[in-house]
């Protein structure tokens, strides 16, 4: 599921609603929408037969005080008017019309004693059974459901429509039986999201048409029985061992540092928190799971995520306490477990539903692993570890290979948990052979680097249909501990699996510097706490868990990585590593991940990240209470970070101008303009041009802007585009210590708003902090306003606040301000007046700020620019910065035009083409024409040629829902040298011909990768 569920911001808007859910008795003309059976007069106009009673109680209950008891006997039933259906304007939808939602019943109900009948829930109108459902009375305890009419038998209406029946009945379906049910909290319809409302063994027909697995959060009937059915064989005393050893890594990430002492106290204070009370049962607040979806207004209850991390407070103190105390926390804890099956979390039960189920059961999982002794010993250990093992969908592991794939949540909320609940058994030979399928699924599952994975070929790590670091964060903390776990055993992650997932770790670290991995691929998270600085322990992990070969004990290569990231910080490790013959990892000039539509070029101790985005790459993630601004920031953006990442590099949100992303080509909006009219956007163009190709440390980027019309990868099928309809060819030559940066074809249809490229927008805590140019050398005034009017001629330049020049070669309009700036928070938003309730930061933001741009004007038809970066200059580098930029004849542009963009690197003799359109020839020396558009780096030694090519097409096939695989497909590149050349003996293509005066050379293209060629003078 792509979407996840934060505080319902949207409340019930109907007072009669209220007055429901306050358990008010009403009459038909104020008929309640909920009804929680308060008093007695909450059911005067409840019909029954002779057969059957009704009556309030006080026995057992969810929310309020009491509930209605059902006595019945043969065909009972009972049945009601008196209800409200509620419209979809007033239902809590977050999402409003975005996502599809339908007319669904909710309804909590108690059984005290399992048996084998059941009763039928119907719908009816004008005296005719018009919908219904079975439920099975096979259970004890509370169950929650969600069912949606259209799932219903008999007539039911179809998804998303409106409903209109006049009579609610619950009937017994035996002659002969009899029983006693409790009900509460009878929603007797709102629209829910069609999303979320899942099966269990109760109601098992939901979603019955939904492809098995393809909701990874739904727990699975299918993989209930897969663990119940697992054949089981004997197990030798080496596996116990292994088992035993493994089992103590676990805990040992639990009890590190515990020192005893006397806790009963601070024990006691979490357990009365709980508010339980011990009688047949232990009764205690309604335990619930996504309350807002359907109870917005409700204040008395227990979150499964609140219980989870109170009894885990309970069980570390458990494990702190002298023995004299352990007894009664032991007490405790048992207590608030059967608690937890008494309120419905049992084995096939889906409580409604289980959504994104993984972030809030995290520290409930750690509790119950921690306190398997004294569950064991209350003879609940088999229970806890069925629900457990129902709820994370364990049986996953235990399906045919064909199934095998999983998503960055699995790896974040799940893996490690799958690994402790294979453990959550007292039968070592049902241990054993989980443990097996779990080390074949996780060794797969990480392999997987086509359509199915996770981390694709290039190193990216994808979520949401995109490469997404901040969501790679979890998986990226989770896999290293599975890994060491289960390293220099029988049950050890295999070669391919750990050597992929090590290198998508591995690849954080070039497109981070030194921990931030910056604004351009931030997702929904722009400007905020994006960062790798997390993962010290996952890349020591994987230091320690050994290379994936299994030949060495210490992995060099994560251990270098360490050591140049956290080895200052860790003297024993580092002093470890370099023992073993460890030294810092050396980062390679110019990196390239094509999945992202992202190049990274790297001198000394600045990082240029460059960022685009394609019919297959999307721009930024806009989300209903994030990144509500964030249309630019893959407009072809060059953010510079120094070592102190984006704090210290400038990049901060306060006050940050949405529009101002450095290197982006924009449409300057006011910000009520630039938030989208639509809750969610993944913007991307139809365009197939994006990438880089590099070659040595050297790289080139180029893009094909066009805002004019694409699609929504959050909703693959819909069309999207914005009304001003930008476009501009745009690339970033990466040479040595400077970025040559060129523009063409920029044209735009708005007639109000101007069209800028941004130079540079700086932070500035002090407002003395100068900046510098050719205009007025140095700028400490504030506030600031200058502009550098085109004069035909070259030599302008700047120096920003953190030390990076710029030199302006073509005669542009160059805007100069240093101000106070006033912004939004990323999480607000302008057209709802909306905050993100989990977001406690201000509304509206302030920061000082030094920014620059290049002005294309309004309405621009056929606008275009040139200009060098030289990041991280030395500190006094204005006193000779004009000098430099005049004496450096190491580039030459030779070609900047709606055709081609090329530049010579003079240092290097080598050549970068990003050719737009292949239609004509190139007017060089080297490279006559291309087939398809494409980008070239050509090296000229004499009778030799390095030609280092890249046809940036991903060519992702069709996927389901009208998406695409994310898998690349390969494409042809034919190139047409000038004069006779061979292939030397270390280099291979598709086809080689020459005529004379050309050599025509055809090579296959696949996953943005660049294919390098040596070629010999004839």
């Amino acid at each position: 599921m792509k979407i996840e569920t934060k505080i319902v911001e949207k409340l019930f808007l109907m007072n009669l609603f209220l007055a429901g859910t306050l358990g008010f008795s009403q009459q038909s003309g104020n008929a309640p929408v909920k009804e929680s059976f308060e008093n007695e007069t909450s059911i005067v106009t409840y019909k029954k037969n002779n057969s059957g009673s009704l009556s309030i109680s006080n026995k057992h209950h969810q929310f309020g005080k009491s509930s209605l008891q059902w006595e019945w006997s043969g065909g009972s039933f009972f049945e009601t008017s008196n209800f409200k259906i509620i419209s979809k304007k007033d239902s809590p939808l977050q999402y409003g019309d975005y996502f599809p939602a339908s007319p669904t019943l909710i309804m909590s109900l108690y059984n005290e004693k399992a048996q084998n009948e059941t009763i039928k829930i119907s719908y009816g109108k004008n005296g005719k059974e018009e919908v219904w459902f079975p439920i099975s009375l096979n259970f004890t305890g509370w169950r929650t459901i969600r069912v949606p009419f259209y799932e219903m038998n008999g007539n039911p209406p179809k998804k998303g429509d409106a409903i209109g029946y006049d009579t609610f009945r619950i009937s017994s379906t035996s002659t002969t039986g009899k029983g006693k049910l409790f009900f509460d909290d009878i929603v007797f319809s709102q629209y829910q999201d069609d999303r979320h409302s899942y099966p269990d063994v109760m109601v098992p027909f939901i979603k019955r048409n939904l492809e098995e697995g393809a909701d990874h959060w739904m727990p699975l009937i299918r993989d209930m029985k897969r663990v119940q059915e697992l054949p089981l064989k004997a197990v030798s005393e080496a596996t116990k061992n292994e088992l035993t050893i493994i089992k103590k890594r676990i805990d040992d990430t639990f009890n590190k540092g515990v020192e005893k002492n006397n806790s009963l106290l601070k024990a006691k204070e979490e357990f009365a928190k709980l508010n339980l009370v011990k009688e047949e049962t232990v009764l205690g607040p309604p335990l619930t799971f996504k309350l807002e979806e359907v109870h917005p207004d409700q204040k008395n209850f227990t979150d499964i995520g609140t219980f989870g991390k109170t009894i885990k407070k309970i069980a570390i103190f458990y494990l702190k306490s002298t023995d004299d105390n352990k007894a009664q926390i032991e007490d405790m804890f048992i207590a608030a477990s059967r608690y937890y099956l008494d309120q419905g979390w049992q084995e096939g039960a889906s409580g409604g539903t289980r959504h994104h189920i993984g972030y809030n059961t995290r520290e409930l999982t750690e509790a119950f692993f921690m306190m398997r002794e004294p569950l064991k010993k209350a003879g609940l250990l088999n229970e806890i570890g069925n629900s457990l093992q129902w709820v994370f969908n364990l049986g996953k592991i235990l399906g045919p290979e064909e199934e095998f794939h999983s998503n960055i949540d699995y790896y974040n909320t799940q893996s490690f948990y799958h690994l402790m609940l294979v453990f959550m058994s007292d039968n070592v030979e049902k241990q054993a052979a989980l443990l097996e399928a779990y080390s074949k699924y996780i060794s797969i599952t990480l392999a997987q680097d086509n359509e199915l994975g996770v981390f694709k070929i290039d190193g990216t790590s994808w979520h949401h249909n995109g490469h997404y670091p901040a969501y790679g964060l979890g998986a990226f903390a989770s896999i290293p501990p599975v890994i060491f776990t289960l390293s220099g055993t029988q049950f050890r992650i295999n070669e391919t699996g750990h050597k992929n997932f090590k290198k998508a770790l591995l690849t954080t670290r070039l497109y981070s510097q030194l921990y931030s991995f910056g604004f351009g691929n931030a997702g929904r998270h722009p400007l905020e706490d994006d960062s790798i600085k997390s993962l010290k322990n996952g890349f020591l992990l994987m230091a320690q868990s050994g290379n994936p070969e299994g030949t060495s004990k210490i992995d060099n290569e994560a251990a270098a990585a360490y050591l140049r990231l956290w080895g200052e910080s860790d003297k024993s490790n580092s002093a470890l590593f370099q023992a073993n013959t460890v030294g810092k990892d050396i980062l390679p000039g110019y990196h390239v991940l094509p999945y992202a539509a992202t190049s990274i070029h790297r001198r000394n101790d600045w990082a240029a990240i460059i960022k685009g985005y394609s019919k297959y790459v999307w721009a930024s993630e806009i989300y209903v209470d994030a990144n509500r601004y964030g249309r630019y920031p893959a407009n072809g953006s060059i953010q510079i970070n120094n070592i102190g990442g984006d704090q210290g590099s400038g990049f901060k949100q306060e006050g940050w101008d949405w529009n101002r992303y450095p290197g982006t080509t924009v449409i300057y909006l006011p910000f009520k303009e630039l938030e989208p009219d639509t809750p969610l956007l993944m913007f991307r163009s139809d365009e197939t041009f994006a990438g880089a190709v590099t070659l040595g440390a050297n790289g080139v980027f180029g893009m094909k802007l066009n805002e004019s019309k694409g699609s929504d990868a959050e909703t693959s099928e819909s069309k999207a585009g914005f009304p001003g309809k930008l476009k501009a060819n745009k690339s970033v030559f990466s040479f040595g210590d400077k970025l040559i940066c060129i523009g063409t074809g920029i044209l735009s249809i708005d007639t109000v708003n101007p069209v800028q490229t941004n130079l540079f927008q700086n932070f500035i805590g002090d407002k003395s902090i100068p900046i510098f140019s050719s205009k007025s050398k140095n700028i400490s005034t504030f506030p600031y306003q200058a502009k550098m009017e085109s004069t035909g001629k070259p030599g302008k330049w700047l120096i920003d606040a953190y030390q990076n020049g710029y030199y302006i070669l073509s005669p542009n309009t160059i805007e100069i301000r240093r101000q106070a700036q006033e912004s939004y928070n990323n999480a607000y938003s302008i057209n709802t007046g909306k905050m993100n309730p989990k977001v406690k930061d201000a509304t509206v933001t302030n920061g000082d700020f030094a920014s620059s741009w290049i002005d294309h004007g309004k309405v621009p038809k056929d606008a275009s620019y040139q200009y060098v970066i030289y990041p991280g200059l030395e500190k006094d580098a204005v006193n000779s910065f004009e000098k430099k930029i005049k004496k450096d004849k190491s580039y030459q542009i030779l070609k900047a035009d709606n055709v081609a963009h090329i530049v010579k690197d003079k240092d290097t003799e080598t050549t970068g083409f990003v050719i737009f359109d292949s239609g004509k020839e190139l007017d060089n020396a080297i490279l006559k024409s291309v087939s398809v558009p494409s980008l070239l780096m050509i090296k000229n030694e004499a009778k030799k040629l390095t030609v280092s090519a890249v046809q940036p097409d991903l060519n992702f096939s069709a996927g389901k829902d009208k998406g695409f695989s994310n898998y690349s497909m390969p494409v042809d590149l034919t190139i047409t040298l000038k004069g006779e050349w061979k292939l030397a003996a270390d280099s291979a293509v598709k086809s080689i011909v020459t005529d004379g005066k050309n050599t025509v050379i055809t090579m296959e293209c696949r996953h943005g990768f660049s294919n390098q060629i040596n070629l010999i003078k004839k």
